[in-house]
C-alpha cells in the first residue's frame, strides 16, 4: 500500500515503535519520581502509539496480500510478524483503554505494569526486526529502482 508512491506501512510504524518504548520510560519515570506529569505524557503516548500501531497493521495486513504466494519466506516472517506485533497492539490497547477509562487516576503505573510493559516493548522489538528483515531481505512493500550506476536503490 502506498501513498503519494511512498510504502504506508514502513512511515507508519515508527510511531508505535518510539511512543510505546517512551510510555515504558514515562512510567519509570512517574514510578521512580510519583510526579503524575510522567504518568500523563506516557498515556499520550500510549494512546497515540496504539492509534498508529492499528492504522500499521491494517496497512500491514494489505502489504502482506500483495507478496506472492511463491515467496514461502516471506510469507512465513509476514505471518509472525504480523501476528505477534498484532498481538502487541491489541495487548497495548487493552492497556490504553484500561488507562483511559482509570484516567485521570493511574493505571498499571507499579512494578508489575512496568515490567509487563518492559517485556510488551521487548516482544515489540523482536517483531519489527521481522519486519525489518521482510522490507530489507524480501523487500516487501518496496519497489526497488535501479539506477544508471547499477546500483539498487529503493
Amino acid at each position: 500500500m502506498k501513498l503519494f508512491g511512498h510504502p504506508v506501512h514502513p512511515l507508519l510504524i515508527h510511531f508505535p515503535t518510539a511512543l510505546l518504548p517512551m510510555d515504558l520510560g514515562l512510567s519509570i519515570l512517574y514510578y521512580t519520581t510519583g510526579n503524575f506529569t510522567y504518568y500523563q505524557a506516557g498515556a499520550y503516548c500510549l494512546w497515540t502509539g496504539v492509534l498508529l500501531g492499528l492504522l500499521a497493521v491494517i496497512a500491514g495486513i494489505i502489504d502482506m496480500t500483495a507478496i506472492p504466494r511463491t515467496n514461502k519466506k516471506a510469507v512465513a516472517l509476514a505471518v509472525y510478524h504480523g501476528f505477534l506485533n498484532g498481538l502487541l497492539v491489541l495487548i497495548f490497547a487493552i492497556i490504553a483503554w484500561k488507562s483511559w477509562q482509570a484516567s485521570p487516576s493511574h493505571f498499571l503505573a507499579g512494578k508489575m505494569g512496568i515490567i509487563l510493559k518492559g517485556i510488551l516493548v521487548l516482544a515489540l522489538f523482536v517483531g519489527n526486526f521481522m519486519g525489518g528483515k521482510l522490507i530489507y531481505s524480501h523487500h516487501v512493500g518496496i519497489t526497488l529502482n535501479k539506477e544508471a550506476n547499477g546500483d539498487i536503490t529503493a
